[in-house]
């Protein structure tokens, strides 16, 4: 017998277990929990607890039957190639962090995400065409309006999130030099319960390497030689984060469907501390 839950009917683990134990005390079968997705935080949680899941094409888990987990990729393959192009999804993470309801025109975006306003009217097109946002024409200006709020325009907008990160160069230098946002998992381990890796890790925009490098004596080397890690984004990670780390959205985008288990996870406890 299968138990399905529909998007907008999310339930939390304990809620599934608890609903799953009467059925299967009242039928002569195997009750089975069915979902169309699961968060790696949510599926360790329901493996714990022993309630059998199935996500079609991506994960099955049924202890009874000796069957265990088995996870696939094709789901997020198809997400990045329909993805959020990284000025909208900058957009997109700047309303849901700053909850600036005044700040919904392209030149005014433009200034606080270091993007031309060309840039951000395209990123505009973007946000619609994904159907969590429409725009206005107030005079001649036009305004962008999401179609939801909080959590749940992240939830809307969760599928078409990729990561920020184009590139990992392991560096030697002083990174002193130069203002950098802690990134990676050294800041997944500062803002969760994750541990703190053994070298840390810095983001800059893509645009900026090769300046910074030149100007700061950074030099490319390798893993057992570096000091430290530099990632390379596709928008600036000093415009999305008012702290030392780089904010929490775009790590959850890059950290996600990491292959290790803790790492997910933290990138789920990610979104539980953000206040919506």
């Amino acid at each position: 017998m299968r138990l399905s839950c529909g998007l907008k009917q999310r339930r939390q683990p304990s809620d599934i277990a608890k609903h799953i134990g009467p059925v299967r005390n009242s039928v002569d079968a195997i009750v089975v929990f069915a979902t169309p997705s699961l968060s790696a935080h949510n599926r360790s949680r329901l493996i714990g607890q022993g309630v059998p899941f199935v996500v079609p094409g991506n994960q099955l888990y049924i202890p009874d039957l000796t069957m265990d987990l088995r996870e696939h990729f094709r789901a997020l393959k198809q997400r990045r190639a329909g993805g959020l192009s990284p000025a909208a999804q900058a957009v997109l993470f700047n309303h849901l962090l700053r909850h600036d309801e005044n700040t919904t025109i392209p030149s005014l975006i433009a200034a606080r995400l270091r993007y031309s306003a060309m840039s951000i009217g395209r990123a505009f097109d973007d946000l619609v065409a994904s159907g969590v946002a429409h725009t206005e024409k107030h005079g001649k200006e036009r305004h962008i309006q999401f179609k939801a709020e909080g959590r749940q325009l992240f939830e809307a907008a969760r599928d078409l999130l990729r990561s920020p990160v184009r590139s990992v160069k392991f560096v030697r230098g002083d990174h002193f030099r130069v203002p950098l946002k802690q990134a990676g998992e050294s800041a997944l381990a500062e803002l969760t319960d994750l541990a703190r890796p053994s070298i840390r890790t810095f983001a800059i925009a893509a645009s900026g390497w090769k300046a910074i490098a030149q100007t700061s004596g950074l030099a490319k080397t390798s893993r057992d030689q570096a000091d430290f890690i530099i990632e390379t984004w596709s928008y600036d990670p000093a415009a999305l984060s008012d702290t030392n780390t780089v904010d929490p959205l775009s790590l959850y985008a890059q950290f996600r469907d990491h292959r290790d288990e803790r790492v997910a996870m933290a990138a789920e406890q990610l979104l539980e501390n953000i206040p919506w």
